[in-house]
């Protein structure tokens, strides 16, 4: 049954996309309308080659704290650095499941150091007998040595699959950081749990990363404390902070220096919405300053590129939110991929769609949304209809098979079953026709109130003329 549920839902799929060449694989579950019945929404899944990327409408869902939120616009957001490095380590383990709870190894912390500080590419200037040129993270083990954030044992070996101490990582944190201490020898509570297992050598460097602002929203503290190590996600949440408060915000005139990171300042020339925009939908800004990506510069003017990857429609009783990635930078004569590791986002000189450009854009949205509710419920109830009619032949086919064998209570039993499946197709096609009616309500509605009240929308959409910036 689920295969022609499958095959009857790709068949709509082709025939509404027919013509069109398409570069992923997509599947769709249908609902008429997520309004009644706790069904949580329509749902499409498209399975890139670089990630997955998903649609939903009218599901109330938040916002992932592993994405960056753009200041001033609540519900728009973009993959955090925190969760690009942590799917770098995904990507590259080669433990057999990865655990991103589990202690973190010396290489992983490597990575996220070298990612982190956006360490530049080294000549390398060690050799360690246990890191050999294949080795899969080689690359950022050399940055990490080669800045002297890391280093090696006194045998010709880094050790890159040990697991490193909190006391290790405490101490290496504090290197790059310059936090006045009390100078003594106790440690303070964290968050009212004491801290454990630091040895006499690294109390002091201990105490300076406790008296920053690192530790400050540390997952899980409590086992901060307690256990001698540190767990992946922790790390990289250390240094997202170092990231943020000590290298953006100038916490450490010297660290921000040395570890400048990049900025792109442009404005929106176009609409992106979570109302109505699509996954897979591009839109451009023009950048307002000179910036500089991965050593190359742009001159205001250039056009940054984007894409929305992942949309969550608002309505009436839900915000919604919609999620962007900046994939290029470009002007006449150069084009360089943007970092993913985005640190901070911010909108500003906030702007609105006129009223005049509301009113001639509602009429098209709300009708297609209303065709999009009426074609789901007539393709759900055909789905609904196709497969209770072949349940129910099922259900009589029995029903004579056993009748005729003589097995009298398996016979009853299968034309019970039959009544079951009659009566479920009846209660789901209803449920269809209820739920199809009141979201084609729903819709105009939610469109109404996007043209009279624009500001509830707001904090999910970018406009144009907005002025954005993105940190690296």
């Amino acid at each position: 049954m689920k295969n022609l549920k499958g095959l009857m839902a790709a068949s709509v799929a082709v025939l509404a996309l027919s013509g069109v060449a398409i570069a992923s694989e997509t599947s769709y579950e249908y609902y008429a309308h997520p309004t009644f019945f706790g069904s949580d929404s329509q749902v499409t899944v498209e399975a890139g080659l670089n990630n997955d990327r998903t649609y939903t409408v009218g599901e109330k869902k938040e916002i992932s704290k592993n994405q960056v939120v753009f200041s001033g616009k609540d519900k728009v957001a973009v993959d955090s650095w925190t969760k690009d490095v942590m799917d770098l380590l995904k990507n590259n383990s080669t433990e057999k499941v990865f655990n991103p709870n589990m202690p973190i190894l010396r290489s992983e912390l490597a990575v996220v150091l070298a990612e982190g500080l956006n360490i530049p590419t080294v000549t390398p200037q060690y050799q360690y007998t246990d890191i050999t040129s294949d080795y899969w993270a080689k690359a950022w083990i050399d940055k990490a040595l080669a800045e002297n954030v890391m280093i090696g044992y006194p045998d010709r070996k880094f050790r890159p699959d040990q697991p490193i101490t909190k006391a290790e990582v405490f101490a290496t944190l504090a290197q790059l950081i310059d936090v006045p201490t009390d100078g003594t020898s106790a440690l303070p509570d964290l968050k009212g749990y004491k801290m454990q297992q630091i040895p006499n050598w690294a109390i002091k460097p201990t105490k300076e990363v406790m008296a920053s602002t690192l530790l400050d929203e540390v997952p899980e503290p409590e086992k901060v404390a307690s256990e001698k190590y540190l767990s992946k996600t922790q790390v990289a949440y250390l240094v997202g902070v170092l990231r943020q408060n000590y290298l953006l915000n100038g916490g450490n005139t010297t660290l921000s220096q040395k570890y400048a990171p990049s900025y792109v300042t442009a404005t929106l020339d176009e609409r992106v919405d979570a109302r109505h925009a699509n996954i897979g939908d591009t839109f451009t800004a023009t950048t307002t300053k000179q910036t500089t990506v991965n050593g190359t510069t742009f001159a205001a003017g250039a056009k940054v590129i984007g894409e929305v990857v992942e949309i969550n429609r608002p309505g009436i009783h839900n915000p919604g939110y919609i999620k962007v990635k900046f994939v290029k930078i470009k002007d006449n004569t150069t084009c360089v991929e943007l970092p993913k590791n985005v640190t901070e986002a911010t909108s500003k000189c906030f702007k609105r769609v006129n009223p005049v450009a509301r009113l001639f854009a509602a009429p098209f949205s709300a009708a297609g949304r209303v065709a999009g509710v009426a074609g789901r419920t007539a393709g759900a109830a055909l789905n609904v209809a196709g497969n209770g009619t072949e349940r129910l032949g099922d259900n009589l086919s029995n029903t004579m098979a056993d009748g005729f064998s003589l097995k009298g209570k398996p016979a009853v039993k299968n034309f019970g079953r039959g009544f079951v499946t009659v009566f479920k197709g009846v209660y789901d096609l209803g449920k269809l026709a209820v739920s199809g009616t009141t979201g084609v309500i729903y819709e105009v509605a939610d469109e109404v109130v996007y043209f009279i009240l624009p500001s509830k929308s707001a904090d999910s959409s970018l406009n144009p003329n907005e002025e954005i910036m993105i940190v690296y």
